[in-house]
């Protein structure tokens, strides 16, 4: 437990150094260049993460998942990295040559039309550094080195936001891209150093390590369908670059709410993946009911309070120009729980080595998606995108939380996430309560602080946190946290531990 906190620690440090200017250099563009620039560069990324996906073959899942078994000290083998080059080389190279024989083919027809060959170089040039990196990231989270992937992805975001800022004033929308192929620059040449070692006698790519990658691959392509952006798709087909941008300031603030909750589970699976190998299930029940509580009690107020809250942070933060998109993105973030949710129990089946249920589950939630959209886009929009969203992705998480249960024997405690699921909704009621008599920043203000104290208020009214969880973390945080911060932490969590409660406990 001691080193899943850990890493846990180091990985959410990570994703809050990304979330933090990764939001800054969403802000700065949409001020910059506006709603239509802003769509632009969504879809930039878009495109460069897409391919990034469809070109990996599962080789981040493999390295992930066995790379503790072959590459840790004390283990037999190594070199694991070096073993699946080949399985990455050759697709990723492929996808780069058509990706630049599309631009060139459309060049000399004329057919680019809004996106200059500028904008496509740029991203071919983030698709190149993000596959990259993710491939990079995934052997050193293997090896349970979030430390490291914490630096590099502070160097990396270091660098970003200047970058955008030069770049999107003097150069416009290729500019600000640049700025986004640079976060991932240091993070990818650290590559280098996981396959320069040559595989050892006894370390090969094994039929169950292709049957993962295969089937999260598999799941991943399918799944950009699902939960990959794929609105943007069908909102351009429809609407303007404009009705993109509008969307994708709704998406932006969503990442808040995921991108944090994903590097806060990244260490998952290789953890629940030992505890698979030694066929500890009761162990895999603990970790799994406990990360599940403790990521919606950390993202519910954030969804709920943030929908609420929505009319007056939008305009603020991103400019009066992107007012139309209250609406959409309201509905984005609010749904954005169902997202980050449905984290623990993928990774969960993924470490269990079930990836086969995404064989069949995938395509199905796809098709869905795909018919939703087509119905609801040309008549709604952006709004009509977001709600298809919202309902498409509870699906999803609901399929999950069900294989879990009925076939690997993992269960929730369901009337405890209800508990914190209510007192997130308290927390949006007073904070839409404060707005409607308060306007503006002071208003904005206010609330926030009275949803902050609804939601606390509640957590302790209605038992959600006990206090072995709290203890836990006393005991770990400090090898990971400053000892103020640690000591702070915990005696705050402490105090929305009822008494009774604690003494059940």
């Amino acid at each position: 437990m001691a080193s899943f906190i850990s890493a846990s620690a180091f990985s959410t440090l990570a994703g809050m150094v990304s979330l933090v200017f990764g939001f800054l250099s969403s802000v700065i563009v949409a001020r910059l260049l506006g709603a239509e620039g802003t769509g632009t560069v969504a879809f930039g990324l878009w495109v460069a993460m897409t391919a990034s996906t469809v070109a990996n073959l599962g080789v981040p899942a493999i390295l992930t998942r066995y790379m503790p078994t072959y590459d840790c000290p004390g283990n037999p083998g190594g070199g694991l990295a070096r073993a699946v080059l080949k399985r990455f080389a050759v697709p990723f190279a492929l996808t780069t040559l058509a990706l630049i024989g599309y631009v060139a083919w459309t060049m000399q027809n004329g057919a680019l039309s809004e996106y200059s060959p500028g904008v496509w170089a740029m991203i071919i040039f983030l698709f190149i550094a993000y596959g990259l990196a993710a491939v990079a990231e995934a052997a050193a989270r293997g090896l349970n080195r979030f430390d490291e992937t914490t630096r590099l992805a502070f160097y990396g975001c270091l660098i970003q936001v200047p970058l955008i800022i030069v770049g999107a004033y003097f150069f416009g929308i290729v500019g600000a891209l640049a700025g986004y192929v640079v976060r991932h620059v240091p993070q990818a040449f650290r590559l280098l150093h996981y396959i320069r070692k040559r595989p050892e006698p006894g370390t090969y790519v094994q039929d169950k390590m292709r049957a993962h990658g295969r089937n999260d691959w598999f799941s991943d392509v399918v799944g950009l369908l699902v939960w990959g952006r794929i609105e943007i798709l069908f909102i351009g087909l429809y609407f303007s670059t404009t009705e993109i941008g509008y969307y994708a300031a709704g998406l932006t603030l969503a990442g808040l709410v995921v991108q944090l909750p994903t590097q806060m589970v990244a260490a998952l699976t290789p953890h629940i993946g030992r505890h698979h190998d030694n066929r500890d299930v009761a162990r895999i029940n603990q970790t799994y009911q406990r990360v599940m509580r403790w990521l919606t009690i950390l993202i519910v107020p954030v969804c709920f309070g943030g929908a609420a809250i929505m009319p007056v942070l939008l305009p603020l933060l991103f400019g009066n120009e992107f007012t139309p998109a209250v609406a959409m993105a309201a509905v984005v973030v609010a749904s954005a729980f169902t997202t980050a949710l449905s984290l623990v129990p993928a990774l969960t089946i993924g470490a269990r080595e079930r990836s086969d249920f995404y064989l069949y589950s995938t395509p199905v939630v796809a098709a869905l998606s795909i018919c939703a959209l087509a119905l609801a886009v040309p008549h709604s929009g952006g709004l009509g995108a977001a709600w298809v969203r919202f309902a498409i992705h509870g699906i999803w998480l609901t399929w999950l939380v069900a294989f879990c249960w009925l076939r690997l024997d993992i269960r929730l405690n369901l009337l405890e996430l209800a508990k914190i699921g209510l007192s997130g909704l308290l927390c949006a009621a007073c904070a839409f309560a404060v707005l409607q008599s308060v306007y503006g920043m002071t208003g904005l203000v206010l609330a926030v602080t009275a949803g902050a104290l609804a939601y606390f208020s509640a957590l302790r009214l209605f038992h959600c946190i006990p206090k072995e969880d709290v203890q836990a973390l006393a005991d770990n945080l400090p090898s990971v946290l400053p000892n103020r911060l640690a000591r702070f932490g915990t005696s705050f969590l402490m105090l929305l531990v009822p008494g009774r409660g604690a003494r059940q406990a």
